[in-house]
């Protein structure tokens, strides 16, 4: 590989600068590349994308209506040039075996609920149960 091929985007990086979602790198990216710990302490780790993939998913016609779809707010991020490493200067980098291989699902995150303050008690002798019932959710992948 060249040396611009071998150039690292962090997946940070995509979102923040470039107008990425984690839904179009999962579905035009797959699996990262590389792997790195991630020094803000134990969150999980850090994405690396190579530079060609990236830039050969942005030419898709996927990402070309997302881009157009950006708000004025976050469009202006994209004329930025977005900074990409070596391998050499990312600590700890571990390179993925065939990351097309590896099947991504993205699940979007939830709206947290506000919780409900506790119904009154009712004025009569009507009793309510000792605890409440666990609902259940279906998780739908695709």
């Amino acid at each position: 590989m060249d040396g611009a091929a071998q150039r690292l985007f962090r997946a940070s990086d995509l979102k923040r600068q470039r107008g990425w979602t984690d839904g179009l790198l999962a579905a035009l990216l797959g699996a990262p590349d590389a792997l790195s710990p991630n020094p803000h302490g134990y969150r999980s780790p850090m994405r690396w994308y190579r530079a060609d993939r990236v830039l050969d998913a942005e030419r898709l016609p996927a990402f070309g209506a997302r881009a157009q779809r950006l708000g004025a707010h976050a469009a202006w991020r994209r004329e930025l040039p977005t900074r990409s490493w070596s391998p050499e200067e990312v600590d700890q980098l571990e390179w993925l075996d065939h990351p097309a291989r590896i099947a991504l699902f993205h699940a979007p995150r939830r709206p947290r609920l506000r919780r409900r303050r506790p119904a009154p008690a009712p004025p009569t002798g009507a009793r309510e149960p000792a605890y409440a019932l666990p609902r259940f959710e279906v998780l739908t992948l695709f």
